[in-house]
């Protein structure tokens, strides 16, 4: 049984259209990717880059009856029209000869916890992307000016207050969490993964003249509030950008912005991205830091450090717009 009807899946710019055999499918890549799903409107139908639908096997195994798989184990395998990738509770086949792209994600087995299942979803569709020559990096991205600046670090790193910041002095948003990164060419892109922004209270209190009509809730460990983006300042999320700098927060109590070699600036997107990674073996893992690598190459990199005191941001703003 598949949902009534399909949404829209969105990667950034990538979108496409969804059917799902169960609401959990469903429920687990919202959580895994934050993304929202929407009814496509005949423009976004007739743009989709491709058809994803998730459904049972056939031949369904239970968890017990499933002991000969080797347990999160990956495979990449097919054609280079029809590759897959497969774990031991999910089973990927693209059809890249077709447009849309025509991607059937088949579940194996019955009886998976859904955090388990969520891990699954996350290996799979990740490695899907890249076929398309795309990366999601758990990162904001804010247009200055005419430049394009990507904020890459852990949680706690100063990501969404950087962009509240830098919103606040009429720069655009276009990802606040998740953002992707398209291998264009001879270039690189990069568009922004949500419309939603949170908020702790102490950056509420900070940047709003009135508290948010909103609760807040529990991300992550952390109490929060969730808004859209566009009611409160400029962004532009799902559209495509070319980023010109790299930049790494993080809060050390002191402010401070400095140049970052290239080198270190891979140590660092591999710290920081590759665990939302599997790799098959060595090759595969290649491919991906010679992803990073090209990329790197084409932008400027920093090592940005903050203080607690928020009105330093300030100094981030100009320094930003004057460099």
């Amino acid at each position: 049984m598949t949902t009534s009807s399909p949404a829209m899946l969105r990667f950034g710019s990538f979108h496409g259209r969804l059917m799902s055999g169960r609401q959990e499918y469903t429920d687990a890549l919202a959580l895994v990717f934050g993304v929202g799903l929407h009814q496509l409107t005949p423009e976004q139908d007739a743009r989709r880059h491709f058809d994803l639908v998730i459904a049972d096997s056939s031949t369904l195994v239970a968890d017990t009856d499933a002991s000969a798989a080797p347990l999160n184990s990956l495979t990449l395998g097919g054609t280079r029209e029809r590759p897959t990738i497969a774990t031991d509770a999910l089973h990927a086949e693209l059809r890249l000869d077709r447009h849309p792209v025509d991607i059937r994600l088949t579940v194996l087995r019955s009886g998976v916890p859904f955090p388990a299942m969520c891990v699954h979803f996350g290996v799979v569709i990740h490695k899907i992307l890249f076929h398309f020559d795309r990366l999601m990096l758990h990162a904001a991205a804010v247009q200055v000016e005419d430049e394009v600046c990507l904020f890459v670090g852990d949680k706690g790193a100063g990501k969404s207050t950087t962009c509240l910041a830098l919103a606040r002095a009429g720069c655009t948003v276009l990802g606040e969490d998740q953002v992707v990164l398209w291998r264009s060419g001879a270039g690189y892109l990069v568009s922004g993964g949500d419309e939603r922004s949170r908020v702790t209270e102490r950056t509420e209190r900070h940047f709003f003249v009135e508290p948010l009509a909103v609760p807040a809730r529990d991300f992550a460990g952390t109490m929060k509030k969730e808004i859209p983006m566009k009611d409160y300042f400029r962004s532009e999320p799902f559209r495509d950008f070319p980023p010109r700098r790299l930049l790494f927060p993080q809060v050390t109590g002191r402010f401070e912005l400095r140049r970052l070699k290239a080198q270190a600036a891979l140590r660092r997107m591999m710290a920081y991205n590759g665990h939302f990674q599997r790799f098959e073996g060595a090759r595969d893992q290649a491919n991906f830091l010679d992803f990073l690598a090209g990329f790197i190459a084409t932008v400027s990199c920093w090592e940005l450090t903050l203080s607690d005191d928020l009105t330093e941001l300030d100094a981030l703003v100009e320094k930003l717009r004057n460099a």
